[in-house]
């Protein structure tokens, strides 16, 4: 498989939703976040959720100051691998005083038989002070930027394939053409993956 493909984008959002990935980057309340992990605002212009590509907008998405951890995994330990990320990443962003802003992102980058890496990224209030040192492994960063459009989906698991389907149809019909960069950003996730409270951005960067 390979990333650039929004079809092997699909199957790596499907492992992460299917494996729960909620539990380990929830953001608002009820539902617990990640230590030192505030909850904040879902992003503009996207209020109204949909399973299908009606809600596509196309913007200029600017870079943020991010906490990033990059990692691999397994398929069969994706969810295991994802949520120490992002609990990870909490702890770190606790540790060095760190405000979050926007909602955590996963960009999955590469992924092939045996298993896929991938970017755990937390959002900040504002860029680190100078002189911030983040332990080995994190980084301070900047998450990625550039024309995109953007989805959401809200509903249970059973339904990402049809908004990924109608993203794909969407953007044959338009005539656009992906950067192989898609981004994830995760507005509400419930402990379960049939939960209909399910909300989500999917992130398309265009060429």
């Amino acid at each position: 498989m390979h990333c650039g493909s929004l079809w092997s984008r699909l199957e790596l959002t499907v492992i992460a939703l299917l494996f729960g990935v909620a539990a380990a980057v929830a953001q608002a309340t009820p539902v617990p976040s990640p230590p030192g992990v505030s909850p904040a605002p879902p992003s503009p212009g996207m209020e109204k959720p949909s399973a299908d590509a009606s809600t596509g907008q196309l913007v200029e998405h600017a870079a943020r100051p991010v906490l990033r951890l990059r990692a691999a995994s397994t398929w069969d330990d994706g969810f295991a691998e994802i949520r120490k990320s992002m609990l990870l990443l909490g702890e770190e962003a606790r540790r060095l005083g760190l405000i979050t802003g926007t909602p955590p992102m996963v960009h999955f980058v590469t992924s092939d038989d045996l298993g896929f890496t991938f970017e755990a990224m937390l959002p900040l209030a504002a860029p680190a002070a100078p002189g911030t040192q983040a332990r080995a492994g994190f980084e301070l960063a900047q998450s990625p930027a550039g024309r995109a459009i953007i989805f959401t989906h809200e509903g249970p698991y059973d339904d990402i394939d049809a908004a990924y389907e109608a993203i794909t149809a969407f953007l044959d019909e338009k005539g656009l053409t992906s950067t192989g960069t898609y981004l994830e950003e995760y507005l509400f996730w419930p402990e379960k993956s049939d939960d209909p409270g399910l909300k989500l951005n999917i992130v398309v960067f265009l060429k």
